[in-house]
């Protein structure tokens, strides 16, 4: 006699071989909950992966190390002031480094700029780099892939090595090896590379740029502006330790709330400063301001995939109710041979786990398909590769939709059968409530999922405002970056001011302006400075008044040119020149009001380089674009050059004519306006797409759970259909029949989900969190009520209208 585990197995193997039978032949509502529960689940691992990678994971090639830490500190100037977090300065370092009962070694670095060359001026370029402690690497736990680690030296002199990035040696030198023992210009200083970091390495946080180079914090006097004493008095370290063995983050932290607080100033007691501390594993969520970011999109995420996840087991559970509903008379029978309502019921959720685990594992794999795709086309910060966490949350999902979703039909379809028996001979079946019910919550649900996605792509699509063609092909837009040259830092500005009119007088060259660029916001408007002649090489009418003026600045007012939109919001139908206006403080300011006077209006309809997105722009609202030469306030680093022709042939010889008169002031990037806007089209098109294909994936999930659960209600009902023809109805009258009803449950739906939606998007349009037209919900709205009618349409009108064309004498006689 078996053991009671031999029979339960073998009990188990019948119920799978059954199941497998049971799908194989009901081939049609098989395939609809695979898809189902593949899309649902696909998605829910897309958006896992992208958590995991940005909140679980530490940075590329960094270990999942247990014992590292990041020290934060906050800062208090007074007793009324808002906490802040700050940097660490080296005494600091020094001081936890020599707490070894709870930090095994601490280490430190600090992100920068500086203009390298392979040797000689022709191939400067400016990079960031990053300067760090001598035991960065070994802190980590990143080895490198060729050379050796930086060191300190014994009498603290600089040390002026470098470990460089895998691609960046690739790129330079042809080869990682080719690079070590290479010697590179930093702000014309010497630099032996030494080392090769690893391949995607990019720093000890996910949020680092991408440097070329690791040089020892040593150095960074050496080849920067920084001052001799910078690394004992300037708050510019990131901190990160290694615990050591027993210490917990707890301890961690009371040391470096210690070690932040005996570093106050003496002055501190007198205006409340104070400081304190936390220290948290490398992949949580950074504490105080940083963190409320990331958890927002946390919970972004969060909401994103529940609600898919919802969306999908509604479809699943509403299709295992139709379908165990239409066995009723099979389970009756079942039990009257002697089942018992348990084993129906395993049997039941054992068909519906299957199903689950196989369309999971389905989704899973087009969803690291997906991001393979993804990673190897794209530039991430994150690792997107499977893991056995990936694994494990997909397998759980599988279960919990296989089980939690399939037991609920189960026990509804094995309770209350005593008439099934006698109904039997008619093939009468009772539809149920429940299954209604799950139509038309998921059809609910679908509705937030698809309106902030069509709000999101919306967004997307009018953030983008490219320039007319004709302007921005012959516009170039140079970058100058002159910062990681102690000698330059002051000198930058008047190197450029100095180098526009050579650049002007090129026969090529129509015209040369510094860039606008912002330096004020108060309330919705954003005070620009712009030079004299800006607003004509970018081909923008003033429409009143006239341009900026160099004299402005004599002037006790701000003497602004505004746009077309502000003026009407401001003045109506009045002329706006010579109007006076007092602008609100600055934003998180306590100054006094500040008076502007317009003499000019521009047309604000014509897009400009640093206009607000449109996006964010609301009738009557702003943001606006205030411009002004009061006081001068554009950019010193980067200048628009207006050419005779198109301008992208003319990049390289404007390239060499730079290098050739300022050598010492290297252009980190020129291109056309042209090319700038092609470059952001292409990552708004790529948003698009996503939220695009959310859109798709969510309407996918709305139709196929209700063309699924039409189709096996109208499968219930096909003798009813029958005996309706065969008395005298038309076919098409009974096909509009089952529209209505469908029609109905979506309509419930939709007055159930669609108000709720609109009026949580009307509050966070007021409470200013979302800045858009406060008609545009109700446009979604209706594309959504729309789309999703379609969709319930097309699902109950295409089963029907087949059962209706069925042969009702061959109906009759089959049941």
């Amino acid at each position: 006699m078996p053991t009671p585990p031999a029979a339960l197995l073998q009990s188990l193997g019948s119920d799978m071989r059954f199941a497998l039978r049971y799908l194989s032949r009901h081939k049609a509502t098989t395939a609809i909950t695979l898809a189902v529960i593949a899309l649902a689940t696909g998605a829910n691992t897309l958006i896992f992966s992208f958590f995991q990678a940005m909140f679980l994971r530490p940075a590329p090639q960094v270990p999942q190390d247990p014992a590292h830490a990041l020290v934060w500190i906050q800062e208090r100037p007074t007793r009324t002031a808002a906490w802040k977090l700050t940097d660490l300065t080296g005494t600091q370092l020094d001081q936890l480094s020599a707490r070894r009962e709870v930090f095994a070694s601490v280490t430190a670095w600090i992100e920068d700029d500086a203009i390298v060359a392979a040797g000689d001026s022709a191939g400067a370029q400016n990079v960031p780099i990053t300067f760090v402690a001598p035991n960065f690497f070994t802190t980590l736990g990143v080895p490198l892939i060729g050379g050796r680690d930086l060191f300190q030296r014994d009498d603290g002199s600089a040390d002026l090595s470098a470990v460089m990035a895998a691609i960046h040696a690739e790129r330079m030198f042809g080869s990682p090896e080719a690079a070590l023992g290479r010697r590179l210009l930093v702000n014309k200083v010497p630099v032996e590379i030494v080392g090769i970091a690893p391949r995607r390495f990019r720093g000890a946080m996910r949020d680092d740029v991408e440097p070329m180079l690791f040089i020892p914090l040593s150095a960074r006097s050496t080849l920067t502006a920084a001052p001799a004493r910078w690394f004992d008095d300037d708050p510019a370290l990131r901190v990160l330790a290694r615990l050591a063995p027993g210490a917990s983050f707890a301890q961690a932290a009371a040391v470096a709330e210690q070690v932040a607080t005996i570093t106050l100033p003496d002055s501190a007691d007198r205006v409340g400063m104070a400081r304190r501390a936390d220290v948290r594993h490398l992949g949580a969520v950074p504490p105080w301001d940083e963190g409320e970011e990331l958890l927002l999109v946390i919970s972004l995420l969060a909401a994103l995939g529940l609600l898919i996840l919802l969306v999908g087991w509604m479809n699943v559970s509403a299709l295992m109710v139709a379908a165990a509903v239409s066995r009723r008379q099979e389970i009756a029978v079942r039990l009257a041979l002697g089942a018992t309502r348990q084993r129906i019921i395993r049997q039941l959720a054992t068909e519906s786990t299957i199903a689950s685990l196989v369309g999971a594992a389905a989704g899973a794999i087009g969803a690291f398909w997906l991001l393979s795709f993804v990673s190897a086309r794209v530039v991430i910060g994150a690792d997107l590769s499977p893991d056995l966490q990936t694994f494990a949350f997909v397998f759980v999902l599988a279960m919990a939709t296989g089980i939690l979703f399939g037991l609920s039909p189960a026990l509804h379809a094995t309770r209350g059968l005593a008439g099934a028996l006698r109904d039997s001979g008619h093939g009468a079946t009772r539809r149920s409530r429940l299954q209604r019910a799950l139509v038309v919550a998921q059809i609910a649900l679908s509705q937030p999922l698809l309106v902030g996605l069509l709000v999101m792509l919306h967004t997307v699509r009018a953030n983008h405002r490219p320039m007319a063609v004709e302007t921005s092909r012959e516009v170039i837009e140079a970058t100058f970056n002159p910062s990681g040259d102690p000698a330059l830092v002051e000198l930058g500005p008047l190197q450029v001011t100095q180098l526009i009119p050579r650049i002007a007088a090129r026969p090529e060259v129509r015209a040369v302006v510094p860039a606008a660029q912002e330096f004020e916001v108060r309330g919705n408007m954003h005070l620009t400075g712009a030079a004299p002649g800006w607003f004509d090489l970018l081909d923008v009418p003033i429409v009143l008044g006239r341009d900026v003026l160099l004299a402005d600045s004599n002037s006790t007012d701000l003497p602004v040119v505004i746009g077309v939109d502000l003026a009407q919001a401001l003045y109506g139908d009045a002329n706006p020149i010579g109007q006076r206006t007092a602008l609100p403080p600055a934003s998180g300011a306590s100054e006094e009001q500040l008076l502007m006077t317009v003499v000019g209006v521009y047309d604000s309809r014509v897009t400009v380089p640093d206009m607000p997105p449109a996006g964010s722009q609301v009738a009557g609202k702003g943001p606006f674009r205030i411009y002004t030469a009061h006081g001068m306030a554009w950019s010193t680093n980067q200048v628009l050059v207006r050419t005779r022709g198109p301008a992208e042939a003319y990049l390289p010889a404007l390239q060499r004519f730079v290098m050739a008169e300022a050598p010492q002031l290297p252009i980190s990037a020129i291109r056309t306006l042209e090319q700038r806007d092609a470059d952001e089209r292409q990552f708004t098109q790529r948003l698009s797409l996503g939220a695009a294909l959310g859109a798709v994936l969510a309407l996918l999930l709305a139709s196929l759970g209700l063309y699924g659960v039409i189709a096996l209600s109208v499968r219930q009902r096909t003798r009813e259909i029958g005996v309706r023809i065969a008395v005298g109805a038309e076919p098409l009258q009974v096909a509009r029949m089952f529209l209505a009803s469908g029609m109905k449950s979506a309509m419930i739906a939709l007055a159930i989900g669609l108000p709720i939606t609109l009026a949580a998007l009307q509050v966070l349009i007021a409470q200013g969190e979302m800045r858009m037209s406060a008609t545009l919900p109700l446009a979604v709205g209706a594309v959504v009520a729309a789309l999703l009618l379609t969709v319930a349409a097309l699902a109950t009108w295409i089963p029907s209208r087949r059962a209706a064309e069925v042969d009702p004498g061959l109906t009759l006689r089959a049941e």
